[in-house]
């Protein structure tokens, strides 16, 4: 890629050289050159921007510019020539930065749009002057001619946006856009549209009165012309200009009050669109109700394009709803019909066996009715008797396989259930076969799994530790022995009465019962007219109601056993609770 640029930068210098050592007059051809070699490079690339660097670096541009200020009608190629150094000139100065920038952008870029200026000028003057016989093609050329140069300096501006301040401020632009031309005016209305949109604040940086000379000028297009491409590109710009220059809409009011009759009569001429915002400017009365309605303008372009948006997607939703509808609709229909189909197989073998059966008993009792007519009168009754005893025996075998598999499922359910009792019975007994060996086997202690001399070692050094940090109250061996002695009396003091104390909790419990069964009795007692001799039974015996508490007790724990685990949480929680109770009460 080196060696390439090194080539290019060659061909530019080669080219620096000869033009140097030309005469002024072929120094524009010989400037075409620089287009062939721009082509070779990628525009945008690294490459190209070193080859603008060297094209600048050797004064090839100022050499263009000043070979721009020529008669090109002596020239060859003519004007055609000149169009084409404005494309090299505008090419080569957008996205350039040379070393000596402040040369550049102050002197060399405004110099190069007032040339093209220039240039625009003398164009438009000589495609206006051009004599009614003149060939078609010469205006022709001349009009394209002054389109590129325009186009030229559109593209400068846009890669410079502080140009279009020199574009708009330019004497020259005022002169020709107040020429009667329609082409040439068409063309300078999108320049000036061009620039206003490139640099929105550039208006508010230019002289009252010039702007002011600038509207006169399209509104005049507006009011004296009545081609329809020159209005619709006096409408647009003025529309342009509305948008980013806000004191506009006041001029409308004040400078040009009778515009609005005047646009009464673009209407339906191609170009509503603009014609409408430019008479929506015009009636709204003030700046501040102009640009709200604009503001409203926007809101609805905005919720247009939402309600758009959410409709198009709905739609899109409401298309994949009907087709699974429809998908689903058809796997119906085809399940349906494929029951239909299946169904109307079965009756149609069914009805196949029906007619199959009929054809078997008809061609039997027709066999049957050939035998008896081929036989002898004598032995007709005996063969009928034989059949009938062979249709009864059938008849019986039929009813005895019936009844057979009917008990058939009850015996296998009888053997299900003896075949689970034997399995109940053979664990049963292998428990406690291993519950009597292990009674049998001889209780031998065993050290703890683990337990080595130097786990031994240091849980004695331990002890010792404790015993030295925390000594004993008592420490003769005398006073060890009756402390002794007072535990095992009190122990003994506790297990004399355990059982005594025991079983009058028993009997406290079995009296609460008794009282809780007596409510129960009392509450749903009947009355003594309606007494019988079981009442009297329930309320005299001593046992009922212990048995009543205790059927009671036991259907409440076959409840909780069939409750599932999380609900008897609460249960094992009362019964410590019981338990501690009792044995506090056993202690005291």
């Amino acid at each position: 890629m080196d060696n390439r640029t090194t080539v290019e930068e060659k061909l530019v210098e080669d080219l620096a050289a000869h033009v140097a050592e030309t005469a002024d007059r072929n120094v524009p051809v010989l400037l075409l050159a620089l287009q062939d070699i721009l082509d070779k490079v990628v525009p945008g690339s690294q490459k190209a921007e070193q080859v603008k660097k060297a094209i600048w670096k050797f004064d090839l541009l100022q050499s263009v510019l000043i070979a721009l200020k020529q008669d090109f009608s002596q020239i060859q190629g003519k004007w055609k020539t000149a169009s084409s150094l404005t494309k090299i000139l505008a090419y080569c100065s957008v996205g350039l930065d040379p070393p000596d920038s402040h040369e550049f952008h102050a002197i060399f870029l405004p110099d190069s749009v007032e040339r093209l200026l220039i240039l625009c000028r003398n164009l438009q003057h000589r495609y206006t002057k051009i004599p009614e016989g003149a060939t078609v093609s010469t205006k022709k050329d001349l009009l394209q001619n002054f389109n590129e140069v325009l186009e030229s300096l559109r593209w400068l501006h846009s890669g410079h946006v502080f140009l279009a301040t020199n574009v708009l401020r330019s004497n020259y632009l005022l002169q020709m856009i107040i020429t009667d031309d329609k082409e040439t005016g068409i063309s300078l209305l999108g320049a000036i549209q061009s620039a206003v949109r490139v640099n929105p604040s550039v208006l508010d940086t230019l002289d009252e009165k010039l702007v002011h000379s600038l509207l006169d000028e399209i509104i005049y297009k507006l009011s004296a012309f009545s081609d329809a491409e020159l209005g619709a590109a006096a409408t647009r710009a003025l529309v342009n200009i509305a948008d980013v220059y806000q004191p506009l809409i006041k001029l409308l009011y004040s400078r040009y009050k009778g515009l609005r009759p005047l646009l009464s009569r673009w209407t339906g001429k191609g170009f509503g669109r603009d014609l409408k915002k430019l008479l929506e400017l015009l009636d709204a009365g003030s700046a501040q109700e102009a640009e709200m309605q604009r503001l409203h303008r926007a809101a609805t372009t905005v919720q247009a394009i939402i309600r758009g948006f959410l409709a198009r997607r709905r739609l899109k939703k409401a298309d994949k709803a009907f087709a699974n509808l429809q998908k689903n609709y058809r796997i119906h229909h085809e399940k349906k019909d494929e029951q239909k189909a299946s169904h109307r197989q079965e009756r149609e073998l069914q009805h196949q066996l029906l007619l199959s059966r009929r054809r078997a008993i008809r061609e039997t009792r027709q066999r049957q009715l050939d035998m008896i007519a081929a036989m002898h009168p004598a032995e007709i009754d005996k063969y009928l008797e034989i059949s009938q005893i062979q249709a009864a025996v059938k008849l019986q075998a039929i009813w005895r396989g019936v009844l057979e598999r009917r008990k058939l499922g009850l015996r296998k359910a009888t053997a299900q259930q003896v075949r689970a009792a034997i399995t109940i019975q053979r664990h049963i007994r292998r428990y406690l076969k291993r519950q009597d060996e292990k009674r049998k086997e001889p209780m031998m202690w065993q050290p703890p799994p683990g337990l080595t001399d130097e786990r031994r070692v240091e849980l004695q050094s331990m002890i010792e530790e404790k015993r030295t940090a925390k000594p004993s109250k008592v420490s003769e061996r005398a006073d060890q022995e009756d402390l002794h002695l007072k535990a095992q009396d009190a122990w003994m003091h506790y297990l004399s009465r355990r059982l005594v104390m025991k079983k009058g909790y028993q009997r406290r419990e079995a009296l609460l019962a008794s009282l809780e069964m007596d409510a129960d009795l009392l509450a749903t007692a009947p009355k003594l007219s309606d007494a019988t001799n079981r009442d009297v039974y329930t309320f005299t015996s001593h046992s009922a109601p212990v048995a009543a508490k205790a059927l009671a007790n036991h259907r409440e724990e076959v409840n909780m056993l069939r409750q599932p685990w999380w609900k008897k949480m609460h249960l094992e929680d009362k019964n410590e609770d019981d338990v501690e109770g009792m044995e506090e009460a056993v202690m005291f």
